[in-house]
Formats: structure tokens, C-alpha cells, sequence
């Protein structure tokens, strides 16, 4: 069995991202946000035991504000510095573009196209609360057109974030079910499963059949919580549309976490996750809708 983590960020303290954006995430937590690049990945994957990372940058050049820091630089990770990192480990990484669609959309488009045809990115991220965008926007029908042409998914960061310039007007996963009901062969993959808004984000995924979801981070809470989530998607029949994910800091103990939601299945006297959707929910899935050879 394949194991894949599709939720990963690659960023250097303090060149492209700076101190204080990476303190105001990571401070609810009582975390540090690490510098990481494609070998601190690879690293936090062998601790963990999974096979397969994929990584993504950012770029909130628009957006990034703090009244305090007005000289600081703004949060910026390219898709070039994503595939250099990628082609030190090819066995290892892939490679997810991100672009702010809001900056230039025409430019998107194209730097989209650039991305899956020369850097052999998988995925296109996308960030609507970082970008302060609604993703029904209009001026993202040619980038969703172009994914669809691409055959490749798109996935949003949804839910909540500690940043405070990241309103979260723009993190409720309902914002996707328009984009859904319009574009219904565009794959979209609802991060963080869109928490708080958790059954709002299960509802979007098994009302739509080409959406999937990861549960990066917010399964930090526990595999009691977890497996409530896992349990309401298996009963709507959408527990094959889920993707693992970590984010960094979770890469280590994510995986005993979805070891251990059985034993809560067992206590309470639920169903519990099979080993074949388990297999899926850790890789399985991911490896077809990213194609990935395993």
C-alpha cells in the first residue's frame, strides 16, 4: 500500500515568508512554524513512514499586510523554487503550482499551463482567505476551464486560519457548491475539511461526485474527532473521496492518529474504517486522481 500525504507547504524563514505572518499562524498552537525545504520534507516523511509527499508554494504578494511590519517582505513561494525542490527528490516529492488568481488572471491561466506541461505539477492550490477572493469570482472561470482542460484538480484551502488579514468571509466550503453546480468535471479537493464548517464541507463533498477533501491539521483534536468525520462520510458514501493530508508540523503523529480510529469505532460500537478504505483515505485515492506512479 502506497502512502501519500497531499497537503505539505515548502517555505524558507525568513526569505520567503516572513517572521511575524509565520509567528501569527502558527500562535494559537503554541507551535513554530519550521523552515522547510525539500530535504526537511523528505526527513519528516521518513519519520512518519509515508511513501510520497506533495508540496506546494504560495503567493500572497497582493494580500500579505501588517500594520506594524509595512517594510517587511511579502509571502511569496514560487512554483520554480517547488520544482527544483521536487527534482532533488523526484522519488519522494510532487509538485502542486499555486498562483493568486486575483493579481493577474490572464497571467494564471498561463502560468497554470506552464506549471503541469514543463514542471509536472499535479494539482493547482488555491488559497480564497489568503487572496481575499470568493472562489465563485468570475474572473476565475478561465482558470477553472483550464484545469478542467488540464485534467487536473483544484484544491482550496478552506476553513479557518489564524492569520488575521485573512478574512473569514472567504473559508466557509459552501462558498465551493456554486462552483460545483457550474463546473461539474472540475475536480475540486476541500481542505482542511473545511474546518469549522466540518458538515457543511462533508455535505459539499458527497453532494458533488467530483469533490474530494483532506482533513490536514484540524484531526490534531484527536481520533475521536476524526473518526466522527470519517464515519459521516462513510455513511454518505463519499469515504472513497478522501485524501490524507498533514501539514507539516502534523506529518509525524497524523498517521497514529488515523491508526487509532478504530479503537475509538470499537469503544463506542460503530462501524469501523475498513483496511480497503483506509488503503484509500492514505494513498490510494490520491494516486489516481494525482497520477501518480506507484
Amino acid at each position: 500500500m502506497v502512502t501519500i500525504d497531499i497537503h505539505l507547504h515548502l517555505a524558507e524563514i525568513p526569505t520567503q515568508i516572513p517572521q511575524w505572518w509565520a509567528d501569527e499562524l502558527y500562535r494559537p498552537f503554541g507551535l513554530e512554524f519550521p523552515t522547510t525545504d525539500g530535504r526537511s520534507v523528505v526527513e519528516l516523511l521518513d519519520r512518519a513512514g509515508i511513501d510520497i509527499g506533495c508540496v506546494m508554494g504560495a503567493d500572497y504578494r497582493r494580500t500579505t499586510d501588517h500594520p506594524e511590519y509595512p517594510t517587511e517582505h511579502d509571502v511569496f513561494v514560487s512554483n520554480d523554487y517547488v520544482a527544483a525542490e521536487v527534482r532533488k527528490y523526484p522519488d519522494r516529492l510532487v509538485g502542486i503550482a499555486s498562483v493568486d488568481p486575483i493579481r493577474d488572471p490572464q497571467a494564471a491561466v498561463l502560468e497554470l499551463e506552464r506549471c503541469v506541461k514543463e514542471l509536472d505539477m499535479r494539482v493547482l492550490k488555491l488559497y480564497p482567505t489568503y487572496n481575499h477572493f470568493y472562489p465563485t469570482d468570475e474572473r476565475l472561470t478561465p482558470l477553472y476551464e483550464k484545469a478542467i482542460e488540464l485534467d487536473i484538480p483544484v484544491h482550496f484551502h478552506m476553513g479557518w486560519t489564524p492569520i488575521i488579514n485573512a478574512p473569514m468571509k472567504y473559508q466557509d466550503p459552501v462558498l465551493l457548491d456554486d462552483v460545483g453546480i457550474r463546473f461539474r468535471k472540475l475536480k475540486v479537493i476541500v481542505a482542511h475539511l473545511g474546518y469549522p464548517w466540518v458538515d457543511q464541507a462533508i455535505c459539499m463533498v458527497a453532494k458533488h461526485p467530483n469533490f474530494y477533501c483532506d482533513m490536514a491539521y484540524w484531526c490534531g483534536f484527536g481520533p475521536e474527532y476524526l473518526y466522527q468525520a470519517l464515519l459521516k462520510l462513510k455513511s454518505l458514501h463519499a469515504i472513497g473521496r478522501v485524501l490524507y493530508g498533514s501539514e507539516n508540523v502534523c506529518t509525524v503523529t497524523f498517521p497514529h492518529v488515523y491508526r487509532s480510529v478504530n479503537t475509538v469505532a470499537k469503544k463506542l460500537g460503530l462501524p469501523e474504517i475498513t483496511d480497503k478504505e483506509m488503503a484509500s483515505i492514505m494513498g490510494g485515492t490520491a494516486a489516481k486522481l494525482y497520477k501518480i506512479k506507484v
